[in-house]
């Protein structure tokens, strides 16, 4: 019976806790909401000074995810590895066109390719 108890105790401290760390967290200004799966903080690392807003992440997103689109749907039956390479090839165009001055490694957006393809949802 006590042991009951115990844990019960021990898991309102755990969320006490948790709350408390957000609240502190928040209080210094910390956003939650604009952190797309934490890779903004990424994408926003490789930019310039001037080039890091949200809304070059949310259109670098939207570029990404029309590539990795197009090629599920052109591409169905190859290998993985070479879709990744095309949607790559096709975002890294993409993005030429919204004249950045840095480049964005092509890690980063390795990762948000396999991020947008996970996240498709199949037509039928």
């Amino acid at each position: 019976m006590t042991y009951i108890v115990i844990q019960y105790v021990f898991v309102v401290l755990l969320v006490v806790g948790v709350g408390y760390l957000l609240y502190l967290l928040k209080e210094k200004g910390h956003k939650f909401n604009e952190d797309y799966f934490g890779i903004t903080h990424s994408i926003l690392n490789s930019l310039g000074q001037e080039e890091r807003t949200p809304d070059n992440v949310k259109s670098i997103l939207r570029l990404v995810s029309k590539a990795v689109t197009y090629v599920e749907d052109n591409y169905k039956n190859e290998d993985n590895a070479i879709k990744e390479d095309k949607a790559l090839q096709l975002a890294k165009e993409a993005m030429t066109e919204l004249n950045f001055r840095r480049v964005i490694d092509d890690d980063n957006i390795r990762c948000i390719i396999r991020i947008a393809a996970a996240l498709l949802t199949k037509k039928e």
